[in-house]
């Protein structure tokens, strides 16, 4: 049996929007090479994950586009795929998996720029210090707190334990990051799923690492992207094109400068010097990495939460060349 995301149920019963004629065809409304509209606004969170996007406004590869971009903090990945739905935006940050299953339940949304793939040791579950679980086997039937189920850290945790012929089954709790060192050291849940920078605040408060989820399946798996609706591509292809165009551009340059993009993160995230001079960094993207997004959504076919003839044509979309 299918299971199904409530985040993405929820979405649909208050999406206005239905699919529109973007389908499955990468190219959608090819037209002569000038930009539909100028003016966007984009949703996105903070994270370093989803640094791209300020890079690109900031070092000036929007404004080389032609776009102007406007930058609005939301809530979370549902919150703003929601705003993309409904019109609010023109383009959100979206985990590639909640890309993947919201568009297989029916939303009208694609990806249309992959942005970075998973730090080398850049999340995994943490316990404290005199925890009794010393590994994964020890999880099994274990309260472990993630910001909600269904996402990247369940998701990459049964993959990573199916690699292992580990037989666990914890017991998921949703815990927002922000309150899963403290919830994990108060005992309110018996482990926490904790990607950085909140990692490195685990580790600095002497919790430890019993699983790290960026190692086998998940070594290099696409992770952060940003989407549109079908509407918004449909009728602006140029637009899309050159917002993905720049966002890689951005990815490009910043895969080259490790240290200048650590002293310059704590400019718009909440990091402090010492934390981003320190923890692991994703893998940004300068082209769109195909094999990397194929196999989180192989991975999300694995384990029945998208349908099993889903290609990345239908939920990423790519300019015509």
């Amino acid at each position: 049996m299918r299971t199904t995301r409530t985040a993405v149920t929820a979405l649909i019963a208050g999406a206005a929007l239905t699919a529109t004629g973007c389908g499955g065809d990468d190219g959608a409304g090819a037209t002569d090479g000038e930009l539909e509209t100028t003016e966007l606004t984009v949703g996105s969170l903070p994270l370093a994950d989803y640094a791209a996007l300020y890079w690109a406004d900031e070092k000036g590869f929007f404004e080389e586009a032609g776009l102007d971009v406007t930058i609005e903090t939301v809530q979370g990945g549902p919150a703003g795929v929601q705003q993309v739905v409904s019109g609010e935006l023109d383009f959100t940050n979206s985990p590639a998996f909640v890309a993947a299953t919201a568009h297989d339940s029916g939303l009208p949304i694609r990806s249309v720029v992959v942005t970075s793939a998973l730090a080398e040791d850049g999340m995994g579950i943490y316990v404290r210090e005199d925890s009794p679980i010393k590994d994964i086997n020890d999880l099994d039937g274990k309260s472990i707190g993630t910001n909600t189920t269904k996402n990247i850290g369940d998701i990459t945790f049964t993959a990573y334990a199916e690699s292992e012929d580990a037989q666990v089954t914890p017991k998921w709790v949703e815990v927002p990051f922000p309150e899963m060192v403290s919830g994990v050291k108060a005992k309110s849940v018996e482990a926490g799923y904790v990607p950085e920078p909140f990692a490195s605040q685990a580790r600095a408060e002497g919790l430890r690492k019993v699983v790290d989820l960026t190692t086998g399946p998940n070594e290099g798996l696409a992770a952060a992207s940003y989407l549109s609706s079908e509407a918004f591509i449909k009728d602006n292809p140029e637009t899309t094109a050159a917002f993905s165009e720049a966002m890689y551009q951005a990815g490009e340059d910043m895969a080259s400068k490790e240290d200048e993009v650590r002293e310059w993160l704590p400019s718009f995230s909440q990091l402090d010097e010492k934390t981003a001079e320190q923890m692991p960094l994703p893998s940004y993207y300068g082209s769109f990495d195909e094999e990397g997004l194929e196999r989180a959504l192989d991975m999300l076919k694995d384990q029945d939460l998208v349908e099993d003839d889903l290609e990345v044509s239908d939920v990423h979309w790519t300019a015509e060349k």
